[in-house]
Parts: structure tokens; C-alpha cells; sequence
């Protein structure tokens, strides 16, 4: 169990490891540094806790089952879901974004429902995302896998399958990283929305995950939250 310093904000240097994956932009590695919204959310709660631990950036499969496995372990920005909500303690909320089928432009694609997606030969998406769970819990038996988000894009551009199901706020940054233009996709269905937080493993003391979620709701109080979300959302 991670100890506390008496009297202290701090938790004994190197007791947490922070784990987030590359999902602009929200999180991903810029010049060497790991950046994006969700990340620089946690380097200013850090800040006012005194913590330095670093941000360390890994395939989302890998870096959930740490967080499972693991009694130290910072998820940064995970979506908050019913399967989940016993498997963590939450810091948040960071953000409400939403789910939505890509296609290739041109392909004349049309869905009206998620049970006409079930019909497509193949639907792209990263490994252990929520969407991954909630399409599965939806029946679905047409699900793609990738490592990352980014080569779930690519292998859509490629054609490789007819669908991709994304997270709306990751497909521009995807897109630039594909090298093509922002219409080389048509968004062809949206799901419904879902709620990123930050998770702690349930081995860690209420007092630590208490102390991030004052420091979260401090940066919204004074604005911080807000100057952040302009920064890397409102563009």
C-alpha cells in the first residue's frame, strides 16, 4: 500500500507510476515530451501536489492491464463505464467526448443504426479502448484490433476494412498524422457520449486519490481548467 508522508501533500516519491497511450489530443509525445490535454491536467495537479512523478506513454492494451494488475498505477483519461466503476477510484470528470463510425469519403456508406454496423465486414479500432468494450458488449463480432489509434486510421485509409470507430476528438490529430486531408474520412454514425477520468488502483489510499480530486476541482474553480480546454480542444 503506498505510504504517506505525515503531514505531507506529497506521496513518497516514486510510489505512483502514471500510465496514459498516445490519443491526441488529449495525450501523446511531442519533441520528445509527452503533452496533450489530459496530460498537462495531471502536470498541473502535480504541480500543486508537489509530485513528480513522471508520464509514462505505452500501447493502451498494455497500460490497462497495469492499472488492473498493479496497486501504484494512474490511468490518465480513461472513460468512466459501469464495467469499470469497480475496478478503480476516479478523479474527475475531465471531459465528455462521443464515439462516432468513420468511413473512407466516397464510399457511400450510410448507417442508421449500430445494428446495421454489425453487418460490415470489419470495424477498425485500438485494442482495450472503451469502445472496444462497449461494441463488444453490443453483440458485435466484427471488431478489428489495432495497437493504436493511429494504425486503426491508416489501415482504414488503406482500405483494409470498411469502418473505423473513433473517439470524435482524436480523428483531426489522426488525420494530420495519416498526412491527409481532413475530409479523406465522412463520419457515418455516432454513438453515445462517454466520460474520461482519471483512475487510481483500488490499493491506493483514499487520502491520495481525495487530495488529486480537491486539486482537479481547485483548477476548475480558478480557471485553469478552462485556459486548458482552449488550448488543446477549442481550435
Amino acid at each position: 500500500m503506498l505510504l504517506l508522508l505525515i503531514g505531507s501533500n506529497v506521496a513518497v516519491a516514486g510510489e505512483l507510476r502514471i500510465l496514459t497511450t498516445e490519443v491526441p489530443p488529449l495525450a501523446f509525445t511531442r519533441d520528445g515530451q509527452v503533452t496533450g490535454f489530459c496530460v498537462e491536467v495531471v502536470k498541473a495537479i502535480q504541480l500543486r501536489l508537489g509530485d513528480t512523478t513522471p508520464i509514462e506513454v505505452l500501447p493502451w492494451s498494455r497500460a490497462y492491464q497495469i492499472g488492473l494488475a498493479e496497486p501504484n498505477i494512474v490511468l490518465v483519461c480513461p472513460k468512466r463505464t459501469v464495467e469499470r466503476e469497480s475496478l478503480f477510484k476516479w478523479v474527475g470528470p475531465l471531459l465528455e467526448s462521443r464515439t462516432s463510425f468513420y468511413a473512407r469519403a466516397g464510399s457511400g456508406i450510410r448507417i442508421a443504426s449500430l445494428a446495421e454496423a454489425k453487418q460490415f465486414s470489419g470495424i477498425l479500432l485500438p485494442r482495450a479502448f472503451y469502445t472496444h468494450t462497449f461494441l463488444q458488449g453490443e453483440g458485435f463480432s466484427n471488431l478489428v484490433l489495432s495497437e493504436t489509434s493511429l494504425t486503426a486510421m491508416l489501415m482504414l485509409l488503406a482500405g483494409r476494412q470498411p469502418l473505423l470507430a473513433m473517439d470524435e476528438l482524436q480523428v483531426p490529430d489522426l488525420l494530420v498524422r495519416a498526412k491527409v486531408e481532413a475530409d479523406a474520412v465522412e463520419q457515418v454514425y455516432r454513438v453515445a457520449p462517454a466520460i474520461s477520468y482519471l483512475s487510481f488502483s483500488r490499493a491506493l489510499p483514499d487520502e491520495l486519490v481525495q487530495r488529486w480530486q480537491a486539486e482537479l476541482l481547485r483548477l476548475k474553480a480558478d480557471g485553469s481548467m478552462a485556459q486548458l480546454r482552449r488550448t488543446w480542444l477549442e481550435h
